[in-house]
């Protein structure tokens, strides 16, 4: 399964005043949603007109959806595939579950996905299907990931659920963090998946 048969690369040489945009858009959506993020307001940190916004992306959607592609992308290239051993799957899947709580439950943040998803009915399409994108190059990792720790053959489908049910777990592991105030849930949480690769 190739890992990057979701993504479509964008040119790394861009403009440097949309480059900008898509910095200060991002920004924006992490401390006040995506409601609240205006044109004006991202061509006054830019330092442009706001008609200029409107050029480089002719709606919000265009703009959003440029943000979720980067931050795809970016996610996509340090997303690498371990060899075709169990122990080697079981440590890419325990430095996954390590790399989302450093970076969202250990510094009480949530993720521009989670954000986004909150406001998921405000969407234009076009960032609907990044969004989705994102998950789902998650989701074919994970499933890959799995397959690997399996002794015997083990369906896509099964490989599917497993990768499914563990990115819940994550996800829900760290709701239940932010709205305890006990970081030991996570651990708690995602606990059967530190040794998936025993029960195969």
């Amino acid at each position: 399964m190739e890992m990057n048969s979701v993504v479509e690369p964008v040119a790394k040489k861009q403009n440097p005043t949309k480059l900008a945009l898509v910095d200060a858009a991002e920004r924006s959506i992490l401390k006040n949603g995506y409601k609240a993020m205006s044109f004006r307001d991202l061509a006054e940190e830019v330092g442009i007109k706001s008609a200029s916004v409107h050029y480089h992306f002719p709606t919000k959607g265009d703009l959003v959806a440029q943000v979720m592609r980067r931050y795809r992308e970016d996610f996509a290239e340090r997303l690498t595939l371990p060899k075709k051993k169990r122990s080697a799957a079981q440590k890419a899947l325990n430095k996954f579950i390590d790399g989302f709580k450093a970076q969202v439950v250990d510094q009480d943040n949530m993720s521009i996905c989670t954000i986004l998803m909150a406001e998921k009915s405000l969407l234009e399409e076009e960032a609907k299907a990044e969004v989705a994108a994102f998950y789902d190059l998650k989701l074919e990792w994970l499933s890959t990931v799995v397959s690997y720790m399996s002794q015997e053959w083990i369906t896509s489908e099964d490989a599917h659920s497993y990768a499914s049910q563990i990115l819940a777990s994550l996800h829900g592991a760290s709701v239940l963090v932010k709205a305890t105030g006990n970081p030991e849930l996570f651990e708690h949480a995602v606990a059967p998946w530190r040794d998936l690769s025993n029960r195969f």
